[in-house]
């Protein structure tokens, strides 16, 4: 079994403890210090955003909203919602919080969609490459 598997291995064994034990969790895409404040990354890598109706845009399932803002209200740490968009070599983020506090709209899959006009939007920078790791920086 590789390090990768074994990994994965280890996150299910977690998930069935925490659960045996009915404690709430859920897995952070990643964590992050910006300057002097720690931040809880969501983050999805996407081909296009949600089409309308009724307006274009990025979304997160209405549980995975929950969890993450509760997890902000008890630690004070910010959540930044990230989309990678391949197909536009785009970046597009917002903090989640501002995100809930405009427009949405829910699925009928329990995704909610906010307008993609709610999101920073930046270019990849040239060079940049999924497959580069932190080693072959």
């Amino acid at each position: 079994m590789g390090l990768t598997n074994q990994g994965i291995a280890g996150e299910q064994k977690l998930k069935q403890y925490l659960m045996e034990r009915n404690i709430r969790f859920f897995q952070p895409d990643g964590i992050g210090l910006d300057e002097e404040n720690y931040i809880l990354y969501e983050v999805k890598n996407l081909t296009e955003p949600f089409r309308p109706p009724p307006f274009y845009g990025h979304g997160l399932f209405k549980y995975q909203i929950e969890a993450r803002l509760g997890f902000q209200k008890k630690t004070g740490i910010r959540v930044k919602f990230i989309v990678f968009n391949e197909k536009d070599n785009l970046i597009h983020s917002a903090w989640l919080d501002e995100l809930e506090k405009g427009e949405h709209f829910d699925t009928n899959k329990g995704i909610r969609i906010y307008p993609i006009e709610n999101f920073v939007m930046e270019k990849l920078a040239k060079g940049w490459s999924p497959y580069r790791t932190v080693a072959s920086r």
